[in-house]
This record gives C-alpha cells, structure tokens and sequence, in this order.
C-alpha cells in the first residue's frame, strides 16, 4: 500500500462529525473534556516532523465578530515563514468561534476565519499543496467554557493541524 495513513483523514473527519453531533446535543461535562485537551501537551504520533510543526506554527487569533483581520499578525506572519521554509509540511486549517451567539452564525464566522487566514498564507508565498483542508468548527471543542470575556476569547482563533506524509 502505497499511503498507509490514507484511511486516516475520512476516519478523523468521520469522528469528528460524530463528535460534533454529540457534542452539540450534549451537557456541560462534553465542553470540560474539550477544555482538557486543549490544555493538555500535544502528542506529536508523526515523529519529529509533527513537533517541529507544533512547536513553530502558532494560533491565529480573532476578536469578537472578526474574521478578516486577527489580533495577531506577527503570528500569521511567522507561521508563513516557517511553512514556506518546510514545504513538506501538510497541514489542516481549523476555525473556531466562542459560545457568545448562535451556533449557525458561530460556524459561519469560524469558516471565514479558516478561510481567510488560508488567503492570507497564500498571499505571504505559502503554496496551495501544503494546504489539505480549511474548516470551521465554531463553537464546538472549546478551550475555555467559562462565559466571561477572558475566557470566550480564548475560543476565537484559528488553529492548525499537521498532516502527515506527502
């Protein structure tokens, strides 16, 4: 077989429509498992590749309702650096939005955040072919559940996900 992994991106998008449904139509407890990932270190299952990956890609992040300018541009700028200096480098862009408001405009918002910020990489020189994918997730998997404005805000943000392989 020539890409053993390939089975992997429709069983992770599988799983993550699963748990998107789950999640939206559960309780509480569901948002404080996504709480404790999100704080946990990243396991890098790729190898050296997927470290070096996490380690220099950073977050992109949003203010409330935004989605065409972040907060913090140094880091796209930066990110953009690195991806083209590690063009083998795959990748998944991942949008995401706050609770605040409801969840179809939340996954609208967090479409356009992926999306733009894809644009904007693209813009800086990084080539199409490291891009796999670019989705909003909107209000689902959030870093913090609490309703104050310190915590909602740590949900508005775009994120990235190494892909393995060629």
């Amino acid at each position: 077989m020539k890409r053993p992994y390939a089975f992997v991106l429709p069983l992770a998008l599988l799983a993550a429509a699963t748990t998107a449904q789950v999640a939206s139509a559960n309780s509480f407890s569901d948002d404080a498992f996504w709480v404790s990932y999100w704080s946990q270190p990243k396991v890098n299952p790729f190898g050296s590749d997927q470290e070096a990956f996490n380690q220099n890609v950073k977050d992109v992040v949003f203010a409330r309702n935004i989605y065409d300018r972040c907060e913090n541009p140094e880091a796209l700028d930066d990110d953009a650096r690195w991806l083209k200096d590690h063009p083998d480098a795959r990748f998944f862009i991942d949008g995401y939005a706050s609770k605040r408001g409801e969840t179809i405009p939340n996954l609208v918002l967090s479409q356009r955040r992926a999306d733009w910020v894809k644009g904007s990489l693209l813009s800086r020189g990084v080539p199409d072919v490291q891009i796999r994918l670019a989705v909003g997730w909107g209000e689902l998997y959030p870093t913090c559940v609490d309703q104050s404005d310190e915590c909602l805000a740590k949900n508005k943000l775009v994120r990235f996900t190494f892909l393995p392989g060629p």
